[in-house]
């Protein structure tokens, strides 16, 4: 670099050593979900043939029916069916009962029985869909008894996906990280319990975070989710198109997923990528509680048991509005047991499976956020250090590529050793990309050519490096 700029001082984080080299090299893209998976992780809940096996009750399905006759009017009787996401077999009989119960008739048909029928709700049927109406507004697919949802989610759990540094180096392939973390994070993972990962901002903590939701999807494969789940007659509903991201389901006769080769799925469950709810600052103790909507009069699910079967990522943890002690109060039972307890609004308290791995990414010290006993409770504490030296040169060299910022090899190492090395500064990963994407701004405003020597941007580099100051106002 022709010229160099004054040396910058650097303050640094006992958290944050600078030169550790345990930091994160990112890439934007990881291994997709589309691998598969050696286990049966990928069969789904199996559909059910008679009503006895939806496990809900007979009533519970009539009023359902009748709550979508009231909503939509006329219905085919196969249209109630995709709606309601039964087979047509189970929902047959009861129309018939509704029927002759005079709630719902028959508005024309092909003359080939209820599945070809259209029906619509008599005026005695509009009245009691009023009433039911009064006691929950759900109309949607069928729920899932929470047995149901508790044997599926045991079986999927994120402890029977098997992790081995090969499978977890081949998944990461756009990852770099120092062979310490691998010999670190693969038995975390493995063990599908909490981890605390901690560093001092920058370093890449939320990369791994979601690093591992991609492992998970590549060796543990698609999982499903259901549309809501039945708890003592109310209805949770689960499936969330923020978290949940839906999958295309292949054809039954081509190659994927076992269950798909078997059968028709569940159609009242969802087969999506394994979750990865990523939460930060904004987190507070009602999200892990059952939301009642007094409008809508049934519940919305807490953001762990959307997670269930991926991941539960507490970001920035001790940031949030709720304090440190309080929020890791909450968890002592659902990490110890993997269950949590919820509470419906009449106050019956249940028991709901917690399978997925909550990890706890912060830039504070842990000791400062918690005490001996939890910390205990959270099996692997590991330091997310910065990058060496060499690591974040090869990240640096990345980024410029990916910009298409042509570069001089001596202009790197005069510019990490001026500002690294003897301004004691971090080697976080997160600069590689903030740095060349603040070079590139200057680039482009100022007309330049992409292959400008570095040491003509000392301008840009001078303002990326600087202190804040303090303002003084007279």
């Amino acid at each position: 670099m022709a010229q160099v700029m004054e040396k910058v001082e650097m303050v640094v984080d006992p958290l944050c050593p600078m030169g550790a080299g345990d930091g994160v090299l990112q890439q934007d893209n990881f291994v997709g979900a589309d691998a598969t998976s050696d286990s049966d992780l990928n069969e789904g809940p199996k559909p059910p043939r008679t009503l006895a096996e939806t496990g809900l009750s007979g009533a519970f399905v009539s009023d359902l029916v009748a709550k979508h006759l009231y909503r939509f009017g006329v219905l085919g009787g196969r249209e109630i069916a995709a709606k309601i996401c039964l087979p047509f077999a189970i929902l047959d009989p009861i129309l018939d009962e509704l029927v002759g119960r005079a709630y719902a008739e028959k508005r024309g048909g092909k003359g080939l029985g209820n599945s070809e029928d259209r029906f619509a709700l008599t005026e005695l049927g509009r009245n009691y869909a009023r009433e039911i109406l009064n006691l929950d507004t759900y109309i949607g697919p069928a729920p899932v008894p929470l047995q149901q949802y508790t044997e599926y989610v045991r079986r999927v759990s994120v402890r029977q996906i098997p992790v081995t540094e090969d499978r977890l180096r081949s998944a990461w392939k756009d990852l770099v990280l120092e062979d310490r973390l691998f010999g670190l994070l693969g038995p975390a993972i493995q063990s599908g319990r909490s981890c605390f990962l901690y560093g001092c901002p920058g370093v890449g903590k939320t990369t791994i975070a979601k690093g591992i939701s991609e492992y998970l999807n590549r060796y543990g494969g698609q999982v499903a989710v259901p549309y809501a789940i039945l708890v003592d007659g109310n209805v949770i509903r689960i499936y969330d198109e923020i978290w949940h991201k839906r999958v295309e389901a292949q054809p039954a006769s081509g190659e994927g997923p076992q269950w798909l080769r078997k059968a028709e799925p569940d159609r009242r469950w969802v087969f999506c990528r394994r979750p990865a709810v990523v939460v930060g600052g904004e987190l507070t103790l009602d999200m892990l509680d059952l939301r009642y909507n007094s409008v809508t009069r049934y519940y919305e699910a807490p953001l762990h048991l959307k997670a269930n079967g991926g991941v539960f990522v507490i970001d920035d943890f001790g940031r949030q509005l709720v304090q440190p002690g309080a929020l890791l109060n909450r968890w002592i039972i659902p990490l110890e047991e993997r269950i949590d307890f919820l509470t419906l609004h009449t106050g019956k308290k249940f028991a709901i499976p917690f399978e997925e791995m909550v990890i706890f990414a912060t830039n504070l010290d842990p000791k400062e956020l918690a005490d001996e006993a939890f910390l205990r409770r959270i099996r692997y504490k590991i330091l997310v250090a910065p990058l060496s030296a060499q690591m974040f040169r090869v990240l640096l060299e990345r980024e410029f590529r990916k910009k298409g910022i042509v570069f001089q090899s001596l202009d790197l190492t005069a510019l990490i050793q001026k500002f690294y090395l003897q301004g004691n500064r971090p080697m976080r990963p997160s600069d590689a990309r903030d740095l060349t994407d603040f070079l590139l701004d200057s680039i482009r405003y100022n007309g330049l050519p992409n292959d400008v020597p570095l040491g003509e941007l000392q301008a840009p580099m001078a303002t990326y490096f600087s202190q804040i100051h303090t303002i003084t106002v007279s």
